[in-house]
């Protein structure tokens, strides 16, 4: 079948696409267009789309409660990690299994936000404020101070401040993901180095985090934003949800993200946010 689309205040054909030609359906009669589809076949539909959406409204209350009642004994569990290294002198000994301790501690928390961050997609956004871009980055760097220190990585911060409308969790989760997922995979040659610009043009915000590690091969650009993807030639914790965080995020707030790549060199990702708000 040959169809042309046109653009209807100019009256002018636009372009012409060739597609194969398919039945067309028609719900009320078998005719030559295609078969009907019976009131007992729709009840059938509807039904199990019900069923996936109960089912999905079940999985990110687990995510929830289960990020809740994960929260509290790892804050516990840090403040006594805390008190423990302030209390006495450690030997060489102990100084190892205090650092192992931080490193579980700082995982669990990037798990925990992760879950947060499905239950999130799923509420409506909250009351969009004016948030200070340095400010945001500021609280994500901060949360990530023990990965941070562990691979003696620099962040480069944008040279000015800017102010964004949105919904504070969301935007923080976007950062928290992006610089988290730089320091994950750092190059092992060198000291991880992430900067993060600023631009705007008349419609978006434009936040780039560019690193120097080890870059994503071609073939799998087209995968990373796909939950539970982790790269298989690299080994690495978590449950591969990121990347898919950072693009439904984006697009929750009428914006998106784009990435570009170049194995053993580096990779940056860019956060396009609206200028007027959540779309």
């Amino acid at each position: 079948m040959t169809q042309a689309r046109y653009d209807s205040s100019k009256k002018k054909k636009l372009s012409r696409t060739v597609t194969p030609s398919l039945p067309l359906f028609n719900s009320r009669r078998n005719t030559k267009e295609g078969p009907s589809l019976s009131s007992k076949h729709i009840f059938q539909l509807k039904a199990e789309l019900n069923r996936y959406q109960q089912r999905d409204r079940e999985w990110r209350l687990l995510f929830g409660m289960l990020a809740h009642d994960l929260k509290e004994p790892l804050l516990t569990l840090e403040g006594f990690t805390k008190l423990l290294q302030e209390s006495e002198p450690q030997n060489k000994e102990q100084k190892k299994y205090m650092k192992v301790i931080r490193e579980a501690v700082g995982s669990l928390h990037l798990l925990i936000g992760s879950l947060q961050s499905i239950t999130l997609l799923s509420q409506e956004a909250s009351d969009l404020t004016d948030l200070s871009l340095i400010q945001i980055l500021d609280s994500v760097l901060t949360s990530l101070s023990e990965q941070i220190k562990r691979s003696k990585g620099k962040i480069i911060l944008p040279e000015r401040d800017a102010m964004i409308r949105a919904d504070p969790a969301r935007i923080y989760q976007i950062f928290l993901n992006l610089i988290a997922n730089s320091l994950k995979y750092h190059h092992a040659d060198r000291v991880p180095e992430i900067k993060i610009r600023y631009r705007k043009d008349p419609t978006y915000h434009r936040i780039s985090i560019q690193d120097n590690g080890i870059g994503i091969q071609p073939k799998d650009m087209e995968r990373i934003f796909t939950a539970f993807t982790r790269l298989e030639d690299v080994a690495s914790e978590g449950l591969g949800l990121g990347l898919s965080i950072v693009k439904r995020i984006a697009e929750s707030c009428g914006g998106f993200v784009n990435v570009r790549s170049s194995q053993g060199v580096g990779t940056t990702f860019t956060v396009y946010l609206p200028r007027s708000g959540a779309s």
